[in-house]
């Protein structure tokens, strides 16, 4: 497949060490929750790469996708030889890893100084994952995105309903937590706060 091809792609493949998270669809809610809001589609590797069949299918959704994220915490060797795949198809990769849980003298050093995206915790994660995949891809539409719509519209209830916090703007607006929360972070400059954890309080500029 091109490069032009991957280019055009709003596809993000996903290779992460499945025996580091007990809870697989958490750790997948970290790049799902923002799928609709950034037109995107992340494609996971389900499968262990065990065989040439497995290989094969992985090999297709990488070629496929825009850019790839693999997280290596603890240097998982199945996803390692994903990353390798993907440099040698010459497809865009990112590495990805739990800082708290990868000893920074397990990175090889020839790879040390790649971009990759460090994270503690899942929302870390979240957080990193939406920069890059805006930073690579955009919104995905050259009018008003989606993302910047609902973004819009939450700036205004929140001008409209000062001095709620997050669970009362999940209950006024049509959307998740996670949405909410992923809207707040991209409305920093519009936005002002009071007081701390669930407790916060949101007020429009």
């Amino acid at each position: 497949m091109s490069q032009l091809a991957r280019a055009d792609s709003r596809k993000i493949f996903v290779a992460y060490p499945w025996a580091l998270y007990e809870d697989r669809v958490s750790y997948k809610r970290a790049y799902t929750s923002m799928a609709s809001a950034l037109s995107v589609e992340f494609l996971f590797a389900e499968q262990r790469v065990s065989t040439g069949t497995v290989l094969g299918k992985i090999t297709e959704m990488i070629q496929s996708a825009a850019f790839g994220i693999y997280d290596v915490s603890q240097w998982n060797a199945n996803v390692t030889l994903e990353y390798g795949l993907a440099l040698g198809l010459g497809s865009k990769a990112f590495i990805a890893f739990n800082v708290d849980k990868t000893d920074p003298g397990d990175v090889p050093s020839d790879v040390r100084g790649y971009d990759r995206l460090q994270y503690r915790d899942l929302d870390q994660l979240r957080y990193a994952v939406e920069d890059l995949v805006v930073q690579e891809l955009g919104t995905g539409t050259t009018t008003v995105s989606p993302l910047e719509r609902d973004r819009q519209e939450l700036v205004a209830l929140i001008r409209d309903n000062p001095g709620k916090t997050l669970a009362q703007l999940v209950s006024l607006s049509t959307h998740d937590k996670d949405y909410v929360q992923l809207l707040i972070r991209r409305s920093g400059s519009d936005l002002k706060t009071m007081g701390a954890t669930r407790a916060t309080k949101y007020y429009v500029v």
